[in-house]
């Protein structure tokens, strides 16, 4: 197969199957890859996928698999203004971004309809775990720390909207500067809604060691707004409120980031993401397994993280669709609007492969991660867990 065709249909794949992976199954117990029909059009004709041949190197990656994929609306994730895509720049370090220095002129120009906001946020000053003079934070049934979870195993919740909302906060003083985390599942069985998708990041672990609430609210159904009577957006609303009101005036809540996975990640980039009611609020969302930044991005930072087999179907991508799976994630226009240096990676981190754009301006931080795996395999390697949530962080100092 001649070059440019290989390229073109390695586009066309990745287009079709980031779109795909936006409503597989997450549940453990039901497989995320049920019998699917590799399909892909071009034109107007469908036609059978076919491998894409990895030349030398690596083995052959599938085209696309068929799978029903909700229409976006009006309000949702679409294409970003479009820039120019970076070439990667080898195994190199992945320098934490968002700790840029403010650039002449701002943010790069030629972005077409696109508006920056700026980031207002007063510099913290204090101990980080707060005043020991204070007393320690504590809320009514709901003890600080690590929470204890597990398939059979409930970690300490609230009733919020008469839902159980799952709840883990530091043990600090009053005044300590924290993130706050929301996870927004992806399609799951009521008893994996909270078991799994917190141990597929645990980043509940770290609520001690890098100040951090943890909240994992529950939808309605198996997916979020789907079969919910519009129960679930206002849900979300009120658990958002409820964290500031409990924990605003004890706590300095510096970020609020939203992980959506699978279903989850493309409710919160079509839905949640861009609602009005956050803009004072997110300051970025992760989103796994389910696309690449939402259209709002310009007033977000962005980490998209995929899985290998999942986008190759089965198959490991060749190292330029690894680098074209990096460009439709649509993290760099969004990079280049706040700031950023130029692609650099892939680094391991781990397993995984890390890509950034760093040295963004104060306030910003965009990368992508590409995991080894299927679509439900969880992200809890070490060196990347760690990587990532002290990338999240930066965007505080």
């Amino acid at each position: 197969m001649a070059h440019s065709t290989r390229t073109r249909l390695e586009l066309q794949w990745l287009m079709v199957t980031f779109a795909l992976t936006a409503c597989s199954s997450e549940d453990p117990h039901t497989g995320a890859h049920a019998a699917r029909t590799p399909t892909v059009t071009s034109g107007s004709a469908a036609s059978t996928a076919t491998p894409i041949s990895s030349g030398s190197s690596g083995s052959n990656a599938l085209v696309a698999g068929a799978s029903s994929v909700p229409a976006a609306s009006s309000g949702g994730s679409g294409a970003p203004p479009s820039a120019a895509a970076s070439s990667g720049a080898g195994s190199q370090a992945v320098p934490l971004a968002g700790s840029g220095t403010p650039r002449a002129g701002g943010p790069a120009s030629g972005v077409a309809g696109s508006s920056v906001p700026m980031v207002q946020m007063t510099p913290f000053v204090g101990p980080l775990d707060g005043d020991s003079a204070k007393p320690m934070v504590s809320i009514p049934d709901v003890p600080c720390g690590v929470p204890r979870i597990g398939f059979n195993a409930a970690p300490p919740s609230v009733k919020i909207t008469n839902r159980d909302v799952v709840v883990a906060y530091p043990c600090a003083h009053e005044g300590a500067a924290v993130t706050f985390f929301l996870f927004i599942h992806g399609t799951l069985q009521e008893a994996q809604k909270v078991a799994f998708t917190m141990n597929a990041f645990p980043i509940h672990n770290m609520v001690d060691s890098h100040n951090v609430i943890v909240v994992v609210p529950k939808a309605v159904g198996t997916q979020w707004g789907n079969g919910d009577n519009g129960a679930d957006a206002p849900h979300l609303a009120e658990v958002v409120d409820w964290v500031y009101a409990t924990f605003g005036q004890k706590f300095n809540i510096r970020s609020m980031w939203a992980s959506g996975g699978s279903w989850g990640a493309f409710y919160l980039g079509n839905t949640f993401a861009c609602d009005p009611k956050y803009e004072s609020r997110l300051r970025g969302v992760r989103m796994v397994v389910g696309g690449g930044c939402p259209r709002c991005s310009n007033r977000l930072s962005c980490v998209v993280a995929q899985q290998e087999l999942e986008l190759g179907m089965d198959m490991p991508l060749t190292d330029q669709a690894k680098e074209m799976a990096t460009v439709k994630a649509n993290v760099e226009p969004y990079a280049m609007m706040h700031g950023c240096d130029a692609k650099m990676g892939p680094t391991n981190l781990g397993p995984v492969r890390a890509w950034t754009w760093p040295n963004c301006d104060p306030g910003w931080v965009h990368s992508y991660y590409l995991g080894p795996g299927q679509h439900a395999d969880p992200w809890n390697d070490p060196t990347a867990l760690m990587h990532m949530v002290e990338e999240i962080k930066s965007i505080e100092k």
